[in-house]
């Protein structure tokens, strides 16, 4: 068998169990602040001897002596930003990342701003072993021999107009079928709805508003799909109205799921429709603007220690959403801290001419891995306009633009493309980034 459907199998059955039982354990005996912390310790240490950026951040602040960690002096850590990232990524890169299965991952979301870094197969590990955790003990769902439906985005199908044999085979290994969410157009939405109600999965996992645009159409045609055990969304804000018409066309709940590519698994929904944040994978604070802990029932931003990628910690990293923040106890009797509201995911879909719905991150991946955008925004100006906004490191080679033109008119059909170098790209009253902008849908 092919050694990448091997490693997805490893993923889904094998490589997760000593995360999941620890988790489980930590919850179950209510000592997650305790494992937390033992996480903690091992990761500041770590970084400390391997870690160029933070070794000499921890001797500043005093936060590791003669060998200790000090956890009491660790919000004297400098927030981390993506633009340190962009700026220190070699200095915050462990000297012995090379020892571990590493690979390449780039920041996707709402900002704008593609931040490229590392992760490692242990954090894989930590995200199935949460993963099943959150299936199998907070919502009573067997998912490794579920039937998933995965409504995502698949930027290669559209590119090679086709669905690749290792992803073909991936998801007939592990009962999951995946549908390209980032075209949509209404024969695709038929089909699709076709596909779930044939394959009849357990489980409907999806981008928030690719749900509500599936759900939208299949109630304006007045077309029955079928019922999961449960709806999981993801990626971007899930809005009340959107929930409503999600649950109603599948008749069944919906569950939040939180998380972002550099901190995946951060948080999810439970039974009770409480935001439970996974404080053995992560250390999650809500701050002010001074980078000061705010109270509960406060809102502030989210800023995050992944405990688990040893090859790139992020450590006090700033991840670009708001969350308001909670010191109570849910009814579940989970021991997981709770956040009363996430909120600052904020994505978009463009829609051509004929209706076809294109979803945002489409054009935010276009825009990966390359270094010499600092940031950027793609904005719908009409049916056949588009501009991108630019702010440059480094000059965007021709080629490259006219590849980004290719893919861009792709999806949107003949259009104009126009580049805008610019010196700052302007934010939303929330202080957020927009990374796409349809001004044809508002």
């Amino acid at each position: 068998m092919n050694n990448h459907i091997l490693g997805a199998l490893r993923l889904r059955y094998l490589d997760r169990g000593r995360q999941y039982r620890e988790i489980r354990r930590a919850v179950t005996e209510d000592a997650v602040q305790r494992t937390q912390e033992r996480h903690m310790n091992a990761l500041l240490l770590h970084a400390y001897h391997n870690v160029p950026y933070y070794r000499h951040i921890f001797n500043e602040v005093g936060l590791v002596q003669d060998g200790v960690v000090d956890l009491s002096k660790f919000d004297r850590v400098p927030v981390l930003t993506k633009d340190a990232i962009r700026q220190f990524r070699k200095e915050l890169t462990s000297r012995d990342y090379t020892t571990r299965r590493w690979y390449y991952n780039t920041s996707g979301g709402s900002t704008g701003e593609p931040v490229r870094f590392i992760q490692d197969r242990e954090l894989l590990k930590w995200v199935r072993g949460t993963e099943h955790y959150y299936f199998k003990d907070m919502l009573g769902i067997a998912e490794p021999t579920a039937r998933i439906v995965w409504l995502w985005g698949s930027e290669r199908d559209i590119f090679e107009n086709t669905v690749g044999t290792k992803t073909r085979l991936i998801n007939w290994a592990t009962t999951t079928m995946q549908l390209n969410s980032f075209k949509m157009a209404k024969e695709d939405l038929a089909c699709y709805i076709g596909k779930i109600n044939a394959y009849k999965p357990d489980i409907v996992r999806g981008y928030a508003r690719s749900l509500f645009e599936l759900c939208e159409y299949a109630r304006g045609q007045n077309t029955r799909l079928y019922s999961p055990k449960i709806v999981v969304s993801s990626a971007e804000t899930l809005r009340d109205d959107m929930r409503h018409v999600i649950e109603s066309q599948f008749r069944t709940k919906v569950y939040d799921f939180y998380g972002s590519r550099e901190t995946p698994c951060l948080a999810a929904e439970c039974k009770n429709g409480s935001m439970h944040v996974f404080s053995v994978n992560h250390r999650l604070e809500v701050l002010d603007n001074h980078n000061c802990a705010v109270g509960a029932g406060e809102k502030g931003k989210i800023v995050v220690t992944t405990l688990h990628n040893y090859s790139m910690p992020l450590i006090r990293y700033e991840i670009g959403d708001t969350a308001v923040q909670s010191d109570g106890a849910c009814s579940c009797g989970i021991a997981l801290p709770i956040l009363k509201k996430v909120s600052g995911r904020i994505s978009d879909h463009f829609v051509t001419e004929n209706g076809t719905l294109i979803h945002g991150e489409y054009f935010t991946r276009l825009f990966y891995f390359k270094d010499c955008i600092t940031k950027f925004q793609v904005i719908q100006e009409d049916y056949r306009q588009i501009r991108v906004l630019v702010v440059l490191k480094n000059s965007l080679g021709e080629l490259e633009k006219r590849d980004i033109e290719r893919k861009i008119r792709l999806v949107m059909g003949e259009c104009t493309v126009i580049w805008e170098v610019v010196d700052a790209i302007p934010v939303t009253s929330s202080g957020k980034y927009l990374f796409v902008k349809s001004l044809v849908r508002h």
